[in-house]
């Protein structure tokens, strides 16, 4: 399945970025993107030469992507970051999966009017990074591929013969954009499976098309489709 048939699920508080220099300015936190390896038995095993690869590609493909949209893009290293950046991705980690399962998933908080408003923030303290980094925004991917073993591929075969279902892998995850003034999140998108294959560059073009399909880009541009 291609990246441009992916059905995306998102929600926004903002159609547009400002700034109060010529173009928004987004910090791109190091993705939280992992890759994993199905065993026959469904055991997910970390599989780090996958994970660098992907993580490569797709920091090439949201700088190109960035230019499109009108922004200034700035990418953080990954092993350059201080404490309160560490901080704040697990936050936004735990933020996440909360807006993934009880805004877009059944489970509705009580407050959220059923998930009618869009209201979630990591707090006003990331303005320090907001500072720090002469940031607008701050930008989280996350995001896990699980790929099925030659093992786990026979079993699924094996299976369906004797008419049941053994899934062979799984793509999902997110990506967000934070007010570095606020802490609120002011844009989120859900993918699903087939997002892309970052193993590839032009796989994770299309993994980044789809994460970031709908941002809110700046003033003269307007959200991308």
């Amino acid at each position: 399945m291609g990246a441009a048939c992916v059905a995306t699920r998102s929600a926004q508080q903002v159609e547009n970025l400002d700034s109060v220099a010529e173009n928004p300015r987004i910090v791109l936190m190091p993705p939280d993107i992992r890759y994993y390896l199905l065993t026959t038995g469904g055991l997910p095993q970390p599989h780090r030469e996958w994970t660098e690869t992907a993580r490569d590609n797709f920091s090439i493909a949201a700088r190109d992507f960035a230019e499109s949209i009108g922004t200034d893009l700035r990418i953080l290293d990954p092993n350059n970051i201080g404490v309160a950046e560490s901080e704040y991705d697990r936050l936004h980690t735990a933020v996440g999966l909360t807006i993934l399962n009880h805004h877009f998933g059944a489970a509705r908080l009580p407050g959220k009017n059923d998930g009618q408003i869009f209201d979630w923030s990591l707090g006003p303290g990331i303005s320090q990074l907001a500072d720090k980094h002469n940031a607008d925004y701050a930008l989280y991917v996350y995001y896990r591929d699980y790929q099925a073993s030659g093992g786990r591929v026979a079993f699924s075969v094996l299976a369906a013969a004797l008419g049941s279902y053994v899934p062979t892998g799984v793509e999902q995850g997110f990506a967000s954009l934070v007010d570095l003034k606020s802490g609120d999140v002011v844009w989120f998108n859900v993918v699903g499976d087939g997002s892309g294959e970052m193993r590839d560059a032009s796989g994770a073009a299309a993994a980044v098309r789809t994460l970031f399909k709908g941002i809110p880009a700046a003033q003269q541009h307007g959200a991308i489709e």
